[in-house]
């Protein structure tokens, strides 16, 4: 009944998948599959679901109204009746469940050695079929969404699981006394004025110097002044602000009881309004626009980018044991230092505990406190105007520069190939390379810590040198000494950006810009930021 069939994936690794199916008179066809990364697991997967078949026909026939039913048939009919009522993550968690032996179980007789077996492989995880293990809390949880999947059964479906309930119980004591589940620690860790600093220059920075980017700095300030996670502030919909009022709703907040359709207005104070100001900035919203998000929404960017950008930069700056979600706990932390009461951190955080923002009130003040109004004027004053000439006597190059001139590195076909649409750039490109001469300590830099060997490495799509320091020493240079050949450029070109060598026309407060291989202007003014110091007018 069961076959294995050895495939190799991309990355060169082989894998087995193993499939068992079944064709019988008056029956659906009856199919299963699972991949792994040995075949003798392959095999002993089949072995022990033909058993179940065997003791258990009713199997092949989920349709037929049988008396024993699987752990995972009780979840997909749970999750097709009432997913929409609770979050993603517990959707995503009872799918996940469905992976695992015990959810092929009859679910009528589930014991309390099935329910430990599970939670202890869930600790441990399975490097061979390169699962992680999870946190104690992860596998509490696991077995209280397994729970009220039973409860669900018992109480509107009438299942006759009180042996199955009643051996979780018993299951769950002997875990906890073990210690195998535990539920959450409380987290108390907050972000020092140091590294406020350092998170704001690094975003601030990657800001100033990437066209398409998230700003990472308004983002953080705004979970620091809203007190909202990560979820929410991605779904902030603009019809929802009421700036007369000072307040936004926000939807499905997380409940105990169930976060759809749980909508509250949340309190804003003058620090978070100044945020939302600096985000709804047209240059600014352009930008983000770019990435093609949704431009009903506050922030149109990805919620898992916004979480993968924040653990990269503490990453990159030595920040450890910091989360955005600590962010939240920021927040929390200095409302109350500013003397507001449970009742007023409510209207702000929308916690619907008391219990749980008892915490932060009566807290010692940490003294000195840094803000963003003097975090974002440091920041400026690094890599605003200043920013160019600090960069030329650079003799550092921080981890953030390495790891952003990598990647674009990795995306190059032709890095040591300089190719530009017009003569007359890549002579002054020429030009550049033989005057310029970088500091060995950057250049050193780049060969021990980077696969960059070249530090003039170019990058044809965007028309950019690869590593920020000669990017930047580039511009320098041509706005200095640099000529343009007009008479190679259309005859209504109006002006010529340094960055990215465009050629645009300027005119009725739209922006076009020419593509040389089809020889038309296009509209580019929704994209378009416009930065005057690096653009030449004809």
């Amino acid at each position: 009944m069961g076959t294995i069939a050895e495939r190799t994936t991309a990355d060169g690794k082989t894998r087995y998948r193993a499939q068992i199916r079944i064709t019988r008179k008056g029956l659906p066809p009856f199919i299963k599959t699972r991949t792994f990364a040995k075949e003798s697991l392959a095999k002993e997967w089949i072995k022990r679901l033909e058993a179940e078949i065997l003791v258990n026909p009713a199997i092949l026939n989920p349709e037929a109204k049988v008396v024993s039913k699987t752990l995972e048939q009780f979840i997909i009919q749970y999750l097709d009746e009432i997913s929409d009522e609770f979050a993603d993550t517990k959707s995503a968690a009872l799918k996940n469940i469905c992976n695992y032996d015990i959810a092929h179980k009859d679910a009528y007789t589930l014991s309390r050695q099935d329910f430990s077996s599970f939670a202890i492989e869930r600790r441990k995880g399975n490097p061979i079929e390169m699962i992680d293990g999870v946190a104690p809390a992860t596998a509490l949880k696991d077995l209280s969404h397994i729970s009220s999947v039973l409860n669900h059964a018992e109480l509107v479906w009438g299942e006759d699981v009180a042996h199955a309930k009643n051996e979780l119980s018993h299951s769950l004591i002997g875990l906890k006394k073990a210690r195998i589940v535990t539920k959450s620690k409380e987290r108390d860790r907050l972000i020092t004025s140091e590294e406020l600093h350092i998170l704001t220059n690094h975003f601030y920075k990657g800001w100033k110097r990437v066209r398409n980017a998230i700003p990472m700095h308004l983002v953080m300030w705004l979970a620091i002044y809203t007190g909202r996670r990560e979820g929410e502030l991605c779904e902030m919909r603009l019809a929802d602000f009421d700036k007369k009022n000072s307040q936004w709703k926000i939807r499905d907040v997380k409940n105990p009881d169930g976060s759809k359709g749980n909508h509250k207005f949340a309190h804003l104070e003058p620090n978070a309004l100044l945020i939302i100001e600096e985000l709804l900035e047209p240059s600014t919203r352009k930008r983000m626009l770019e990435l093609g998000y949704s431009d009903e929404l506050l922030l149109p960017v990805n919620v898992q980018t916004v979480s993968d950008y924040f653990r990269r930069a503490c990453r990159l700056n030595g920040i450890e044991d910091l989360r955005f979600h600590d962010l939240r706990h920021e927040a929390a932390t200095r409302y109350a230092e500013d003397g507001f009461t449970i009742p007023q951190l409510q209207t702000i955080t929308l916690h619907s505990s008391w219990n749980s923002l008892k915490r932060y009130v009566n807290l010692r003040k940490r003294g000195e406190r840094l803000d963003y109004q003097t975090a974002i004027q440091f920041a400026r004053q690094q890599y605003d105007d200043n920013y160019s000439k600090f960069a030329l006597k650079q003799r550092y190059v921080s981890a953030a520069d390495i790891a952003d001139a990598e990647e674009a590195y990795s995306q190059v076909q032709t890095p040591d190939v300089i190719n530009t649409e017009f003569s007359f750039i890549k002579e002054q490109l020429e030009r550049f390379m033989k005057s310029f001469r970088p500091t060995k300590s950057v250049k050193d830099m780049y060969k021990e810590k980077s696969n960059i060997q070249n530090i003039f490495a170019w990058n044809d799509v965007q028309q950019s040198f690869v590593v920020p320091y000669i990017q930047n020493a580039w511009e320098n240079w041509f706005n200095d000494n640099g000529t343009i050949d007009w008479k190679q450029l259309p005859n209504d070109t109006t002006h010529f950006s340094i960055k990215g060598l465009d050629v645009l026309k300027i005119e009725d407060e739209r922006v076009y810009k020419w593509e040389k291989e089809i020889e038309k202007w296009f509209d580019i003014t929704k994209y378009f930021d416009a930065d005057i110091s690096n653009l030449i007018k004809k």
